[in-house]
């Protein structure tokens, strides 16, 4: 992060300072300012759920129950054409077609917490969330070019099998007359 940008730590309000370096303009509304959005009209609305969302839904429902048809098709390429991206390839098989749309999840729901639970779902978690997390340094020069020097942002991350599932509350055991076990684990 630039020295002494608003969002540095060198900034005035360093508490919102980025641990990765990367900050988010993704439906962040420029009209609003940064320090005190609510002393004008209106507020950053956050948008729980988008119609590329559904699209992608169904597409990996559908090929999870059917396979790769022409209707995984069209609801994935209406997202890659609306973003002038060029269409998947016939003839992917199942798994292929799998990967594609989970690549779709990943750049089209960036940020708007789908990956959490996509990669549990997926089972998937414990490759993706064991990883280092990389960020980025941005140091300004005398001659006002930059230098760009990739970073740790977040080390020591210890995703469990356990963790592909949350603890049932005790209150709710109790309420079920012990019906109910703990989830493994836990």
């Amino acid at each position: 992060m630039p020295s002494g940008g608003r969002d540095s730590s060198d900034g005035l309000d360093p508490w919102n300072t980025s641990k990765s370096g990367y900050y988010l303009r993704k439906f962040l509304r420029e009209d609003l300012p940064i320090i005190n959005p609510w002393a004008v009209a209106g507020v950053q609305n956050w948008i729980y759920i988008r119609y590329g969302e559904i699209l992608l839904n169904y597409a990996e429902a559908q090929n999870e129950a059917a396979g790769p048809d022409a209707s995984v098709y069209d609801a994935v390429n209406s997202i890659r054409e609306r973003a002038g991206m060029p269409v998947l390839p016939s003839g992917l098989s199942q798994s292929d077609m799998r990967e594609r749309i989970r690549h779709e999840r990943r750049i089209e729901l960036a940020f708007e917490e789908h990956r959490f639970y996509d990669v549990r779902r997926w089972k998937i978690a414990a490759q993706t969330e064991n990883a280092t997390a990389k960020g980025i340094s941005i140091n300004k020069n005398a001659d006002g070019t930059f230098n760009y020097t990739v970073t740790t942002a977040l080390q020591g991350k210890a995703f469990q099998e356990k963790h592909y599932w949350l603890p049932i509350p005790r209150s709710e055991i109790l309420a079920s007359n012990n019906v109910l076990e703990q989830n493994p684990g836990y």
